[in-house]
């Protein structure tokens, strides 16, 4: 079972800004986390699982799927994927999966994040190798198959744009709301205390304020 800061971090963090930034940007993919994708091993013919914390399907059509089943979606698998490490998960994320993202998916852009010390390791895919990616001057790293950068922010990985736009969370989104509420009172509220010192005025002037 996934850790609770894994589930908050992929679907508050990852999963839904993402699918609200694809949609803003009638970007075609399906976003998913702590989900499985369905797949058919090329060698056995055989039905196989694998379950990424987050994972992006380029060309995927987002439809309330609880998961990811590539033969029935046309035979696309994720492009991009991240898996966050643990003692009991790392040796198959470093492994097994490692290969089936590479060999199989053929995954454009593979990262492997460490929870404790939130050091992220990427690696995209050249000529059916995995490449290491090396982060920009300010620790980012460039998501080839995304178009975005990913990086951490207060303790949580994040996404944000080429131009340094973070992907917001809901919950940003409703405090960005409630302060341009708060904002728009404030001005009203000024407005009205200086229409009110205005007519006080008007009146000790013997000027009526409704005819002015």
């Amino acid at each position: 079972m996934d850790s609770e800061w894994v589930c908050e971090q992929t679907r508050n963090y990852l999963v839904d800004p993402l699918k609200v930034y694809f949609a803003e940007q009638q970007i075609v993919a399906f976003v998913g986390g702590n989900s499985f994708v369905y797949y058919v091993d090329p060698q056995t013919s055989r039905v196989c699982n694998l379950g990424p914390d987050f994972y992006a399907v380029r060309g995927g059509v987002q439809g309330g799927q609880t998961k990811w089943v590539s033969y029935e979606e046309g035979g696309l698998l994720p492009t991009t994927v991240i898996e966050f490490l643990s003692p009991s998960t790392e040796v198959r994320d470093r492994g097994k999966k490692f290969c089936i993202y590479r060999d199989i998916f053929k995954t454009e852009d593979y990262f492997l994040v460490d929870p404790e010390t939130l050091f992220i390791e990427g690696f995209t895919l050249r000529h059916g190798h995995y490449v290491g990616l090396t982060p920009e001057p300010d620790g980012w790293f460039f998501v080839r198959s995304l178009g975005l950068q990913l990086g951490i922010v207060d303790g949580w990985v994040r996404l944000r744009t080429r131009d340094g736009q973070l992907l917001i969370t809901d919950r940003e989104w409703a405090n960005e709301e409630k302060r341009r509420a708060d904002e728009e009172k404030r001005r009203a509220d000024e407005e009205s205390e200086r229409r009110g010192k205005l007519e006080e005025k008007l009146r000790s002037l013997g000027i009526d304020p409704d005819q002015v």
